[in-house]
């Protein structure tokens, strides 16, 4: 008499179904609402910050995240000003924005003085 062998039998596609809750983040999901909340961050940042921009995307990890692209006046970017002028940048950004409790995304902060902008004419950060 034959054995039947589990392993050997031949399975066709999963009849089950994946019904757990997807989580979109609030930033990707009100983009337009996201966008106002950053204009009204501008005006509080002053004139060391000539141009802010920003995409949301995942960082290395998988996690929703919002990357800031800031261009700075000459006066923030010398080396002496530089540590301070982005320590307060980011503080006010976080503070008044609030990425991760308000929006859902983590935040990462890059940038460039106006100078440096000026020889690379990136698009991204124009």
């Amino acid at each position: 008499m034959p054995v039947w062998k589990p392993e050997s039998k031949k399975l066709g596609p999963s009849k089950t179904r994946d019904n757990e809750v997807v989580y979109i983040a609030k930033a990707f999901a009100q983009q337009a609402e996201l966008d106002q909340a950053i204009g009204q961050v501008k005006q509080v940042l002053g004139p060391d910050v000539v141009r802010l921009r920003y995409t949301l995307g995942q960082d290395w990890s998988g996690e929703s995240a919002i990357f800031f692209r800031i261009v700075l006046s000459e006066r923030a970017s010398r080396r002496d000003q530089l540590w301070n002028s982005t320590s307060q940048i980011e503080t006010a950004i976080v503070q008044h924005l609030q990425p991760l409790e308000q929006w859902g995304v983590l935040p990462y902060f890059n940038y460039r003085s106006q100078s440096e902008q000026a020889v690379l004419q990136e698009e991204a950060w124009a």
